[in-house]
């Protein structure tokens, strides 16, 4: 065992290294940036424009619509988000019907 005088700087805190990014969290930021970036195309342009999301292999519908929601809320834009034929649709203005599914109730 050795005993010595201690300096202060030995105490105080190593500044810690960068650790590089993990896959899932490089796919998780490029899918970020491209998800925010066509939300900014919308905000800026028409309100009757509409952006067709198309998945790629690999990835699911659920986790690219949750992604899509998340940005959609923390930036509180105005952006509407519908699914059809497993794309997804983004428009600051009414997205149509995919013409299926139910039927109006009638009068008579």
């Amino acid at each position: 065992m050795r005993i010595r005088d201690a300096r202060p700087e030995e105490l105080a805190p190593k500044p810690r290294k960068a650790r590089p990014l993990s896959p899932r969290q490089q796919a998780i930021k490029k899918r970020e940036a491209a998800i925010e970036k066509v939300l900014n195309e919308l905000g800026a342009g028409p309100a009757s424009a509409i952006k067709k999301i198309e998945l790629e292999d690999g990835e699911k519908l659920p986790t690219i619509r949750a992604a899509i929601v998340k940005q959609i809320k923390g930036s509180k834009s105005s952006v509407k988000l519908a699914v059809r034929n497993g794309d997804i649709y983004l428009s600051r203005g009414p997205i149509p019907r995919s013409g299926g599914g139910r039927k109006p109730k009638s009068d008579s």
